[in-house]
């Protein structure tokens, strides 16, 4: 076989040379009646070449057929072999005209089966051709036994030798098959990798999640040939699937927009148990045959339209959900076979690490234009707002002095200047907090008592400090949170408690943070403030918020008041709600 020639070619050129093989041998016994003299009557030796003929062309003309036939029974060669030597007896067995033609059975037979098969039919053949010499030394000569011999060695050299190069012929065609097998094998890992470097070319040169999640469809659906691929994106805070985009192959063919679900909508993983939550809380791919509907949400169902049968590729990077991929409109009949499945795999794993790439690029960049504008802000406030109050601070003061003579005015602008001066502190404390400088052990202590001293000059109250040895090692989101958190509480204190300690006790075990903030100061009733008119409260409430925490606040008159804070002590992102249980009520 050559590198152009396909071994079905050869096969079926093999098979073409028996046939021709057949018509070739019938020459002897045509040029015989024609041109000499024949052992038998001339309308019998007409009627043996007329049966050869018509069997050749039976077979010339039903080769497919009876070649299925013959290899589910191979029985049926017997018929040949029975013909030829027929012919062969009838003929004359030592000088027939048809004894090329009676090797056309043991050629076929070593073509089909082999040496094995060859070899057998010779056997077959050679003792029905034994026989046909003893019924023909019967009736006429006796047998020539060295060349009857020498015809019995031909027989079985013929099947020999046939069948080798047959047996070479289907060892070539099997190579070829695995080789056909292995390149396609070969061509799918070049799709793969042709999908890759367009995931990776996209991730360089884009920061839409849309384009990537755009650029999986089309590979899934134009390049792997699936009738619909549906991608979505985890939402963690929310904990909810939404950014959908759906691609369907005769969509795609005709350049139309395939029909989808909306791009907003969601699913809340939490509450869903259907095969998809199965999938992406279990973060396993999950295959469906049986057309189970993809989750308990009959609506989202009604717009996503999944068939019968479909795959669930949940999108993971080192056990955190990404999103998830959705093949739709399978083949009913079979599942995805292991070499179906190892690229969507592939694909899978190496999409949850664009899609995660390009979210954490967009953090980054959102976060240093957030901090970009906490700077331009902190400087607007220090060279406008913070030096006007201090020019009103040092005016007013200047006036109080000037009205001595006039007590209750003087009174009242010192009021003004005290007012002045406190609206500069808390511009300055404003500008310090806008800084996104970690909090450290050391900052976390000395930023307490730099604050109580601002707030307290004399220094009436206390101040007791508890914090755990490993605090600089917790993530930087929930240090300075609970850091502005106490600051806020150490203010509510100072103002309103009149207290003579105020004591911060941080502790965590293995997943929880716990902040105790408690004091001896008066205490209030929680239940007649309203905490949505209460700034300190507000604020709290909304850091506990984004650090996904709980927020306990006990207070009684004459009792003092304890805050309990418990945040998780790994942050990923903000969550959406915070459960706040006041005993008594909020503070």
């Amino acid at each position: 076989m050559t590198g152009s020639m396909p071994v079905q070619y050869e096969q079926k050129l093999t098979f073409r040379l028996l046939v021709g093989y057949r018509w070739v041998s019938l020459l002897p016994p045509l040029l015989g009646l024609l041109l000499f003299s024949t052992p038998r009557p001339l309308p019998a030796m007409a009627a043996c070449l007329l049966l050869a003929t018509g069997l050749t062309l039976a077979l010339t003309l039903a080769v497919a057929p009876l070649n299925q036939l013959l290899v589910q029974r191979p029985w049926l060669l017997l018929f040949d072999l029975l013909v030829s030597v027929s012919l062969v007896w009838y003929t004359g067995p030592e000088r027939s005209p048809y004894y090329m033609y009676s090797l056309a059975p043991i050629l076929a037979a070593a073509y089909f089966f082999g040496i094995r098969g060859g070899v057998t039919a010779a056997a077959v053949y050679s003792l029905l051709y034994g026989l046909a010499l003893l019924l023909n030394s019967l009736f006429a000569a006796p047998v020539n036994l060295p060349a009857a011999l020498g015809q019995v060695i031909s027989f079985f050299l013929i099947g020999a030798i046939f069948g080798y190069p047959t047996r070479l012929l289907k060892r070539l065609y099997q190579a070829h098959t695995e080789l056909a097998a292995k390149n396609e094998t070969l061509s799918e890992r070049n799709r793969d990798l042709d999908l890759l470097r367009e995931l990776s070319l996209v991730m360089q040169s884009s920061v839409d999640p849309a384009e990537l999640q755009e650029i999986i469809l089309q590979g899934l659906v134009e390049k792997m040939g699936y009738p619909r691929a549906v991608i979505g994106l985890y939402n963690e805070r929310l904990d909810t699937l939404t950014g959908w985009l759906v691609l369907e192959q005769h969509a795609a063919a005709n350049g139309q927009a395939a029909p989808k679900l909306a791009h907003t909508d969601s699913v809340i993983i939490k509450e869903e148990s259907g095969p998809l939550g199965q999938a992406l809380k279990g973060h396993l791919a999950l295959e469906i045959v049986d057309g189970e509907p993809l989750t308990h949400n009959a609506a989202f169902n009604e717009r996503l339209i999944v068939g019968a049968h479909y795959l669930i590729l949940p999108l993971i990077l080192r056990e955190d959900l990404i999103g998830v991929i959705i093949l739709d409109q399978l083949p009913t009949e079979r599942r995805l076979t292991m070499a179906e499945r190892h690229p969507l795999n592939h694909l899978a794993m190496h999409a949850g690490v664009s899609l995660s790439s390009m979210r954490l690029c967009i953090d980054r960049a959102r976060g240093a234009a957030v901090t970009a504008e906490r700077h331009r802000m902190a400087t607007n406030l220090h060279d406008q707002v913070s030096q006007a109050l201090y020019g009103l601070a040092y005016g007013l003061d200047a006036a109080s002095q000037l009205l001595a003579h006039e007590p209750k005015l003087q009174q009242l602008v010192s009021n003004l200047h005290q007012t002045a001066v406190d609206a500069q502190t808390q511009i300055r404390q404003i500008i310090f907090d806008s800084k996104p400088d970690a909090v450290t052990a050391a900052v976390f202590v000395a930023g307490l008592h730099r604050r109580l001293n601002a707030l307290s000059p004399l220094k009436t109250m206390a101040l007791r400090l508890d914090l755990p040895s490993d605090f600089d090692q917790w993530q930087a989101e929930p240090r300075r949170h609970l850091y502005r958190i106490t600051q806020e509480a150490l203010a509510n204190t100072v103002k309103h408690a009149n207290a003579r300690q105020f004591i911060v006790k941080l502790s965590h075990d293995a997943d929880i943070i716990e902040l105790r903030i408690a004091d001896d100061g008066e205490g209030f009733d929680p239940a007649q403030v309203d905490s949505s008119q209460h700034l300190g409260l507000q604020s709290m409430a909304e850091r506990i918020q984004k650090l996904g925490g709980t927020f306990e606040l006990n207070s009684a008159f004459g009792e003092g008041t304890l805050i309990i804070i418990h945040v998780p002590l790994a942050l990923a992102e903000p969550v959406e709600e915070v459960a706040v249980v006041a005993e008594g009520s909020n503070w």
